[in-house]
């Protein structure tokens, strides 16, 4: 009940006393009662004030508790738009020092991406183009599929005399420290080849092993550079059927009389000579007929993994491969290698740069 129905309550209360007071005083036998009820009603009265005096204190106080609370929520709502305020300023300065970083790593990932295609092309410049190893080579292909946009990986077709000398060479990694390899290499194997008009193949492998040795500095550990290259390297004499092969890790394999053999290069890398000591390498002579397939190739294709139990293509399946597809031209021999690569690789990462050079005798 609010303070002002109280009062109406008052008010009506004491007209009706004071009509029946009035009633009363008219009849002098009930003065000792006009009596009673008039203390009764100042009793009422006095208790009517003081219950309206405590209902409006209880209002007051009531009043300025909600106006604390309200004091206290506006307080603490000022507080919270602060710390939202100042939330988003440090947002805001996060998301520009993102920015910023992004720009930055944009910038180096563009930088990178110019230098390797700069590093691609010339690779590419190094490399033999196909018009040129047309002019060698009769009939053969050359599967060649690096892991990145440069490649340790590479090949060498060149003549000399009455001979052709074909390499497959796998230089230490891949990407662009394998293609910083393949440059030495190359330029190594030209010397050896068009400057010393060396055209032994075991002879080329110990020229290339004493130059990498000595261009990076690797006697005595000099440098502790252990980088190196793998090399399987032929020279074909067409005049006389004369073919000959040495390697450095790698091996050939060739089709006779419908056979596939094998010939095993020796376990001595190019290179990372610390004894300063030249490695010396083994020479195989080659009994070849007119149309037998040479294979010369880098560990790429037999190293990858694939297949339903995700295991690795292995040198004996790439034997079998070779074995299957010989008797075909070469470009079909190139078709079917690349497509079962991709078929065995699946959705996995390509593992290394793949080589593979076939020539037909």
């Amino acid at each position: 009940m609010n303070l002002q129905t109280k009062l109406y309550i008052l008010i009506i209360f004491n007209l009706l006393f004071l009509l029946a007071a009035s009633l009363l005083y008219f009849e002098s036998q009930f003065i000792t009662y006009f009596i009673y009820i008039s203390l009764a009603a100042a009793l009422v009265n006095v208790l009517g004030y003081f219950s309206i005096l405590k209902s409006n204190n209880d209002s007051k106080n009531k009043i300025n508790a909600l106006e604390r609370k309200i004091d206290e929520l506006e307080q603490t709502h000022q507080q919270q738009i602060l710390y939202i305020k100042n939330q988003e300023d440090e947002i805001v300065k996060q998301l520009e020092s993102i920015k910023e970083q992004r720009n930055i790593i944009e910038f180096q990932k563009q930088e990178l991406e110019d230098s390797i295609t700069y590093a691609f092309r010339i690779q590419q410049a190094i490399l033999p183009p196909r018009s040129y190893i047309d002019k060698i080579l009769s009939d053969y292909f050359i599967f060649y599929l690096p892991k990145s946009i440069v490649s340790g990986d590479f090949y060498f077709v060149e003549q000399e005399g009455d001979y052709s000398i074909i390499a497959a060479v796998d230089c230490t990694g891949h990407g662009v420290p394998g293609a910083m390899m393949s440059v030495i290499g190359y330029d190594l194997l030209n010397q050896a080849v068009k400057i010393n008009h060396i055209t032994k193949p075991s002879d080329i492998l110990s020229f290339v092993d004493d130059g990498v040795s000595t261009f990076l500095r690797q006697i005595n550990d000099e440098s502790g550079v252990h980088d190196g290259m793998d090399i399987s390297i032929v020279s074909i004499n067409k005049q006389f059927r004369i073919v000959e092969f040495a390697g450095a890790y790698h091996e050939l394999y060739y089709s006779h009389k419908g056979e596939m053999f094998e010939i095993k290069g020796d376990k001595l890398p190019i290179g990372m000579n610390i004894d300063g000591v030249v490695d010396q390498y083994t020479n195989h002579g080659i009994p070849v007929d007119k149309g037998d397939m040479l294979y010369i190739f880098s560990d790429g294709f037999a190293d990858q993994f694939g297949g339903k139990e995700n295991k690795k293509f292995k040198y004996k399946a790439l034997k079998n491969l070779l074995l299957e597809i010989c008797s075909r031209n070469c470009d079909e021999q190139k078709e079917i290698l690349a497509h079962n690569f991709i078929e065995w690789q699946g959705v996995n990462e390509q593992v290394d740069d793949v080589l593979i050079i076939g020539i037909r005798i």
